[in-house]
């Protein structure tokens, strides 16, 4: 019976280390995942006089301190690409905030990438409920947008603009904020970009800043040459040959969760953000920095 007794302990102890070894394990495999940052590239070929460009997007930073440094490495990682200029495609900072909060990080993310490169800024949807909300964010959006415009970087709010040359132009489209509701099915009225921005100018590379990707086939009705998207985080965990698993929608294996897209001579990029907000977990799905390439047609 002691015998008994002495095994039936042995055994018990044995499965709570083999237990605890195993949830070690996977927390520090969660912990690997979610950690640090890739560079992503993508090459884009056109027959439009642009000559070569090179350019870095970010999206969903979402005021987080990506590098624990203040975001210094990841100024540097941007500054080693080279880019021409680097576009924002939404969601630097995080509207769920207290209204008394400050997005210091994203702005002094942003006061710093402005001194180091030329900065075109499109609003995602935590940008928009600070305009949407302006009861529950009083201020919020004006200072934002005050911040911005005061540190030289383009705002586009449902506006527009060209790079320096005036061979590329550049939309920011505002998806409407009920757009964005959760478990809710929706629709961009027909039209609407033709109706906010008119037509495009055929003459020059145009990139078309829309935050959420799951519209791409209204985007491709504008007939822009880039779309630039993020929003839905790579999917937070993908499963290798399902893709990414959630929106923030809560709609299951969103078809454009990351990644590149083609329709139509219209291409669409989708960033799977450099930042978290809420649970910040990714599995197999690596925050990044986009790095793009366009080849155009030089004539000179």
């Amino acid at each position: 019976m002691p015998v008994t007794k002495y095994c039936k302990g042995t055994g018990l102890r044995l499965i709570y280390v083999i237990t605890a070894v195993l949830v070690l394990a996977l927390i520090i495999f969660v912990y690997v995942q979610s950690s640090g940052y890739t560079t992503v590239e993508y090459l884009i070929r056109t027959g439009k006089d642009i000559g070569n460009v090179r350019f870095v997007m970010l999206s969903d930073l979402h005021d987080t301190d990506v590098t624990h440094d203040h975001n210094k490495k990841l100024l540097d990682s941007i500054e080693a690409l080279g880019p021409d200029f680097v576009i924002l495609s939404g969601d630097m900072i995080t509207s769920y905030m207290e209204p008394k909060s400050s997005s210091r990080v994203a702005f002094e993310f942003l006061k710093d990438l402005s001194e180091r490169f030329t900065v075109y800024y499109g609003l995602g949807n935590h940008e928009q409920r600070y305009m949407a909300e302006p009861e529950r964010f009083p201020g919020k959006f004006e200072e934002l947008a005050g911040y911005v415009k005061d540190l030289g970087i383009s705002f586009l709010s449902n506006d527009c603009t060209s790079t320096q040359d005036g061979k590329i132009g550049i939309y920011g489209f505002n998806v409407s904020i009920e757009n964005y509701r959760r478990a809710v099915t929706s629709y961009l009225p027909d039209g609407i970009l033709t109706y906010t921005f008119g037509e495009v100018d055929k003459n020059r590379f145009n990139i078309l800043l829309a935050h959420d990707p799951v519209y791409f086939d209204d985007y491709v009705k504008f007939h822009p040459d880039l779309v630039l998207s993020g929003h839905l985080h790579g999917g937070i965990v993908v499963i290798p040959g399902l893709g990414g698993v959630i929106s923030p929608q809560l709609k299951l294996f969103p078809k454009y969760y990351a990644g590149r897209f083609e329709k139509d001579g219209t291409v669409m990029i989708v960033g799977r953000g450099i930042g978290w907000h809420s649970i910040p977990v990714r599995i197999f799905n690596k925050a990044e920095i986009v790095c793009i390439n366009i080849e155009g047609n030089n004539k000179g």
